[in-house]
């Protein structure tokens, strides 16, 4: 089915290729530990625009793991030596 084939397509040249060509640029310009906390910001994206695109519901559970992970980021990323 034509379908099926462009859906691969998609996810072959979309999907795939596009991740590692940002994944690579990322890496070239913050280093990769950096880049790899930034992981961790996927299920938010994906919750972002799961609500947008599809119209999928917002729950409070998944906005309190949105924030807990935003959160867990900041806290990773913050700079030693700095008080709050």
């Amino acid at each position: 089915r034509p379908e099926n084939l462009l859906n691969l397509i998609y996810l072959g040249l979309g999907a795939c290729a596009l991740c590692f060509v940002t994944w690579n640029f990322a890496v070239g310009k913050l280093g990769a530990v950096k880049t790899t906390t930034y992981l961790y910001l996927v299920p938010v994206v994906t919750l972002v625009f799961s609500a947008l695109l599809l119209g999928e519901p917002v729950t409070p559970l998944s906005l309190a793991g949105a924030a807990l992970t935003v959160a867990g980021l900041a806290l990773s990323q913050w700079k030693k030596g700095r008080r709050a």
